[in-house]
C-alpha cells in the first residue's frame, strides 16, 4: 500500500468562537483543520490537527508531508484492526467522559450549565479559560457555584488558561482559594514553557492535582515538563504533539515518573475517537475530555458521532482505524480552501 495524496482542508464555522453571555454553550473553534490521506488501495485516512489550520495547511501542502493520526488509521484500516489494539492496548472497553466547556461570566449561569450538563449524564465536568482569570474574587464564585450545582459526588475540574501572566505565587494563592471546592485538578494555569513556575507550585504541596502539557510536543518535551515541572498530570493532546507514534513515548515518561496521562481533546469527534483509544491504551485512565461546544460544523462532518451513555461513560471504537465515518458532503459544506 502506498500513500497516493495528503490533502489539508480548513473549515470554517457558521458561528464566531465567543465566550458565553450566560449558561448557553459556547460554539468552540472557528477554524477546524482535517488531513485526508488517501492510498493506493482506496484506504482513506482522517485526521484532526489542533494548531492554526492556514499556517499547517501551508506547511501540509509542501512536498513529502503526512499525518501521523491519519497513517495510524490508514493502518487499522488495512489491518482490520481498532488503533488501540495497534498501540498495544486493550486494558478497557469504555472510558469516563468529562465535558469540556468555557467558564460562564457570573454564579448563575454557571449553575445553570452544570444543571444542563447533569442532565446530559455527565459525572464530570471542565470549566476553562473564558472570564476566568481577570477577577479572583469572581474566579472562586464561579468555581463555588459550579460546586453546589454538581454536588459532591461529581468531580470538578478547572482549566485556568495560562494568558493571564501569572506568578507561581498567584498560582499557590488560586490553588488554596479553590481547596474548599474539592476540584480535581488545576489545569494549564502557568506559561506552558516556565517549568521552573510549576515546580514551585508543586513545592508548595497543594492538595489539589496539577495537570498540564497540552501545548507541548514529543517525547522529549514531555520528559522537561514531567521532571523539571513536576506536575501530577500530562495532557498530551495528540493532535498536537505529534500523533500516536509521539504519544508512546509520552506514556513512558508518565510511567517512569508514577503520575498519570489524561489527552486533552477540544476538536471534532475525529480527535475524541483518537483519544479514546489512547485511553484504551493507558494503564491507567482517568478522563476522556469531551468538546460540549455547539458549533454544527464539530458534529455535522462527522456520520457516526461518538455518543455519551447514560452513566457518564463512552465506548471505544471497535471498528477498523479510529472507528469514525466522515460525511464528506458535510465537509464541503463548512470547506474554506
Amino acid at each position: 500500500m502506498k500513500i497516493t495524496d495528503v490533502e489539508a482542508i480548513i473549515l470554517q464555522s457558521p458561528e464566531k468562537y465567543l465566550n458565553p453571555t450566560s449558561s448557553e454553550e459556547a460554539p468552540g473553534v472557528a477554524y477546524c483543520l482535517l488531513i485526508k490521506v488517501c492510498t493506493d488501495e482506496g484506504v482513506t485516512g482522517w485526521s484532526d490537527v489542533e494548531t492554526a489550520p492556514h499556517v499547517a495547511a501551508s506547511l501540509m501542502n509542501a512536498p513529502d508531508t503526512g499525518s501521523d493520526i491519519a497513517l495510524h488509521d490508514i493502518m487499522g484500516k488495512a489491518a482490520g484492526r481498532p488503533v488501540y489494539k495497534l498501540l498495544g492496548g486493550g486494558y478497557r472497553k469504555r472510558v469516563r467522559a468529562y465535558a469540556s466547556t468555557l467558564f460562564r461570566p457570573d454564579p448563575d449561569s454557571m449553575k445553570r450549565a452544570c444543571a444542563y450538563y447533569l442532565e446530559k449524564g455527565f459525572t464530570a465536568v471542565k470549566f476553562g479559560w473564558g472570564v476566568f482569570g481577570s477577577d479572583r474574587k469572581r474566579d472562586v464564585a464561579l468555581v463555588k457555584a459550579a460546586r453546589e450545582e454538581l454536588g459532591d459526588d461529581v468531580d470538578l475540574l478547572v482549566d485556568a488558561g495560562w494568558k493571564h501572566n501569572r506568578s507561581a505565587y498567584d498560582a499557590i494563592d488560586l490553588l488554596k482559594r479553590l481547596e474548599p471546592y474539592h476540584i480535581f485538578w488545576l489545569e494549564d494555569f502557568l506559561h506552558p514553557e516556565c517549568y521552573e513556575g510549576y515546580a514551585k507550585v508543586k513545592e508548595a504541596g497543594p492538595g489539589t492535582r496539577i495537570a498540564a502539557g497540552e501545548q507541548e510536543a514529543t517525547g522529549w518535551g514531555f520528559r522537561t515538563l514531567i521532571r523539571q515541572g513536576k506536575i501530577d498530570v500530562a495532557q498530551p493532546d495528540i493532535s498536537r504533539c505529534g500523533g500516536f507514534t509521539q504519544l508512546r513515548k509520552i506514556i513512558w515518561e508518565a510511567e517512569a515518573a508514577g503520575i498519570d496521562v489524561c489527552p486533552h481533546a477540544w476538536l471534532t469527534d475525529l480527535l475524541t475517537a483518537a483519544s479514546l483509544h489512547a485511553n484504551a491504551a493507558l494503564p491507567r485512565s482517568l478522563f476522556l475530555e469531551y468538546n460540549v461546544s455547539s458549533s454544527p460544523m464539530l458534529r455535522d462532518i462527522i456520520a457516526n458521532p461518538i455518543q455519551l451513555d447514560g452513566d457518564g461513560m463512552m465506548n471505544v471504537p471497535e471498528e477498523p482505524g479510529l472507528g469514525i465515518v466522515i460525511d464528506e458532503e458535510a465537509v464541503k459544506r463548512y470547506r474554506i480552501n
